[in-house]
């Protein structure tokens, strides 16, 4: 039982102590409520407190402003008020030297004090020269203090006057009567108040004692005549300048050019003249006039558009011929563009506006390219050994083959191109292959340039129209790489088959002793040509002995790899032995 009493007990205390904690936990609580209550209150009061300053010190500076701004103003009002006295001051003071002068001039000392003044050295006091102080001065200290001052520098600047479109011209500051020259000026300074009428000389110095006088204004005379010559003349410039509305292509650049008014602008020259009256007076240097006195309208730019707009052409050989047809350039502009950059330009301003300049893929100097670019065939033969007469032969002949042009489908002869060899022509006497003889005879050495030109012919691959071997074989080229010419017959020929034309390019050198024939045309695909032959001899009938050759030439064709595209019999020629060969 006793036990039993305890455990209650204890469990009754322990009730006791969880009552007691909790209460002192909300205590606790409640005291951490009311201090962070407590704490936050504070902090009100006192951000509250510090509004309260930040207003009061915004108050004082606003109430500090507005006392400044009092005090601006009633220092304005003073200011003004010690303006106005000292103006009241200085007209009583006028006033009071009017009265003084009155006073002299009635008390009798006006015409002693008169005297003194006219037969004074110096200036009046408070007497300027364009703002150069000169009072007291002698006229030769008068002409120091203006060349230390810089007058004569001053004068030798002129007025420089800007029209629009970079037209200008200059007025001499002498000449335009906007400065006197330094000892006109010093002697002007003098003169003011050194007049004749002692009396009014009188009045002038004693004004100057309290009012200043700057002679310049008093003795210039801007010189109108000059001023409106030299004006004129500017205007007229600007006018012929600025006439001209219409415009200029330059491709090389790819702009289109025109002047913002041309034909349209106008100056107002009395207006001009106004501000360079006012420039000289005012010893300003420039005046940049840019004004124009009337509305400008733009160009029709869609006008110029289509005098302008044009497609590339490519250049062109005429049908039928080579003669060429030069390239159309293709040229286009946009007009809104256009219309927009002439509104942002000034008057009398270069517009410059873009074009778009297109060029063709051919050219008219491309296809000119074309045409005899390309050595097609050559041969040089030697002449040496040979006579003056045999080589004048030669040179003559070659002088009128030299530049032949041949176009596709035309035929040259050597006859035809070379002429009859006569002495009147010019040809001479000279070793010749006759009747199966060597002969004297009139243009004796041609043969060699005909026989030079066959080779050159055939390795251009030109078609051989015709052509006959030597009677007997010549020295100077290979087995059937000749052709005889005499005249009339037997003649050479040959045949321009290409597509381009051809020129024949022929030379004799006198020193070198050499003969070249070139054919220059156009090559289209690389390929050449090689003679070659094949020679079989020839006897007199029931005889082994040997008089002659059968000799065939064949034209070998090779594309420009080398490989052999076709082989053509190209001659079949017959060559005997001469007299003295045969047996040996």
């Amino acid at each position: 039982m006793a036990e039993n009493n305890k455990r209650t007990e204890g469990s009754h205390g322990g009730r006791e102590m969880s009552r007691r904690e909790r209460r002192e936990a909300e205590e606790r609580r409640e005291r951490e409520e009311r201090s962070r209550a407590r704490q936050e209150k504070e902090a009100a009061r006192a951000a509250e407190k510090q509004r309260a300053e930040q207003a009061r010190r915004e108050a004082a500076a606003a109430k500090a402003a507005e006392k400044a701004r009092r005090e601006e103003e009633r220092q304005l009002r003073a200011q003004r008020r010690r303006e106005k006295w000292k103006r009241f001051l200085h007209g009583l003071k006028v006033f009071l030297l009017v009265l003084v002068i009155l006073a002299v001039l009635i008390g009798g000392g006006a015409t002693a004090g008169g005297y003194f003044v006219t037969k004074s050295e110096k200036n009046l006091p408070k007497v300027f020269l364009d703002g150069v102080d000169v009072s007291g001065l002698t006229r030769a200290e008068t002409m120091d203090r203006l060349g230390a001052s810089g007058w004569d520098e001053n004068a030798d600047i002129p007025l420089a006057v800007k029209l629009p479109a970079e037209v200008s011209f200059e007025l001499d500051m002498l000449e335009s009567g906007a400065v006197m020259p330094r000892e006109v000026a010093a002697e002007a300074a003098y003169r003011y108040g050194h007049g004749e009428n002692w009396y009014m000389n009188l009045l002038q110095y004693l004004k100057g004692l309290a009012i200043p006088t700057d002679v310049s204004q008093k003795f210039t005379a801007l010189d109108e005549n000059y001023i409106r010559s030299a004006m004129e003349k500017a205007v007229a410039e600007f006018q012929e300048k600025t006439a001209d509305d219409s415009y200029s292509v330059d491709k090389e650049e790819k702009m289109l050019r025109l002047l913002k008014g041309a034909g349209q602008m106008e100056i107002d020259q009395d207006q001009l003249l106004e501000e360079i009256r006012s420039a000289l007076v005012n010893n300003r240097k420039e005046v940049d006039h840019q004004h124009i006195d009337n509305q400008l309208s733009p160009p029709d730019f869609e006008a110029i558009y289509q005098q302008l707009h044009i497609k590339p052409v490519d250049a062109y050989f005429v049908e039928g011929g080579f003669e060429v047809v030069d390239e159309v350039v293709g040229c286009s502009f946009d007009t809104a563009q256009a219309l927009a950059l002439w509104e942002a330009a000034e008057p009398a301003q270069m517009v410059e506006i873009p074009l778009d300049i297109s060029y063709p893929e051919i050219t008219g100097e491309t296809l000119r390219g074309m045409l005899y670019r390309d050595k097609l065939g050559e041969q040089t033969t030697l002449f040496g050994g040979s006579t003056p007469e045999r080589v004048n032969n030669i040179q003559l002949a070659v002088s009128r083959i030299n530049g032949t042009v041949l176009m596709p489908g035309e035929t040259f002869s050597y006859n035809e191109t070379v002429g009859e060899r006569t002495r009147e022509a010019g040809f001479k006497y000279a070793a010749a292959y006759q009747d199966g003889e060597v002969v004297q005879e009139i243009g004796g050495g041609v043969c060699q340039v005909s026989s030079t030109l066959y080779c050159a012919a055939v390795f251009a691959n030109l078609e051989t129209v015709e052509r006959e071997a030597h009677y007997f074989m010549v020295n100077y080229l290979p087995w059937a790489h000749d052709a005889t010419v005499s005249w009339p017959k037997p003649d050479f020929k040959f045949r321009n088959n290409r597509e381009y034309p051809v020129k024949i390019v022929a030379s004799a050198d006198p020193e070198e002793l050499t003969l070249t024939m070139e054919i220059w045309g156009t090559d289209v695909d690389g390929s050449y040509v090689e003679l070659t032959y094949d020679r079989y001899y020839f006897t007199e009938p029931d005889s082994e002995i040997i008089v002659g050759w059968h000799v065939y030439g064949y034209r070998n064709i090779y594309d420009k790899e080398g490989n052999l595209i076709e082989t053509l019999e190209e001659s079949d020629s017959t060559y005997h032995k001469h007299a003295e060969e045969i047996g040996h």
